[in-house]
């Protein structure tokens, strides 16, 4: 299935390219999997990320499916992550102001795998293939939130779930550690919803 993302012709790398992507810029697939290997310690993700989107190859009937299969793992691993901290964060049972800033990190999260997925080097068919798959994530994440969210005869957890839905990981500027940074402020809330503390357990 691999293979079928990347139909775009082999071509060389020019010298300006070259001059361009930097002296740490991947050019070659061994690498390009030193960087994904740094990639996925999670140490300094902004470096990281910065030198792939730098980086260049020659496209090879060899290099492609290697090089497609693991980005395409990483992307995997970074959304199981990204659904594994927003189940952690949801179930402490936080207030709604604090339930909101967990899915604002959650689109963080998702904004730099987003990211991960528009690697200049990868074909448009590819770069579509894994947007894809993190929209579909985006949004069944959402919509299991706001049916959970339905239990809050208020209505208040479903209004603030519908203006700060996951979906906008487009938007959202990509963490330096999207895993590890503190959340940010629920700059949305209104001061009578801050205040008032609810309880609630969205994911199952």
């Amino acid at each position: 299935m691999i293979r079928g993302w990347f139909s775009r012709p082999a071509d060389t790398t020019s010298s300006a390219a070259e001059s361009a992507a930097g002296g740490d810029a991947p050019q070659s697939y061994a690498q390009w999997s030193q960087c994904l290997d740094a990639l996925a310690q999670e140490d300094n993700d902004a470096a990281c990320l910065q030198q792939l989107e730098n980086g260049q190859l020659e496209w090879t009937a060899g290099v492609a499916p290697m090089l497609g299969k693991r980005i395409s793992e990483e992307v995997q691993r970074r959304l199981q992550r990204c659904s594994d901290r927003l189940a952690r964060d949801l179930r402490l049972g936080a207030q709604e102001t604090l339930i909101v800033r967990a899915v604002l990190q959650g689109r963080v999260q998702l904004g730099f795998v987003h990211r991960l997925c528009q690697l200049p080097v990868l074909p448009a068919a590819t770069q579509q293939h894994l947007q894809g798959e993190i929209l579909r994530f985006a949004e069944r994440a959402q919509k299991s939130l706001e049916d959970t969210a339905k239990a809050d005869r208020s209505g208040q957890l479903a209004t603030l779930l519908r203006n700060n839905p996951l979906t906008g990981y487009d938007r959202t500027p990509a963490s330096s550690s999207p895993l590890h940074t503190a959340p940010p402020a629920a700059a949305s809330l209104s001061p009578a919803t801050a205040a008032a503390p609810r309880r609630r357990n969205i994911l199952n």
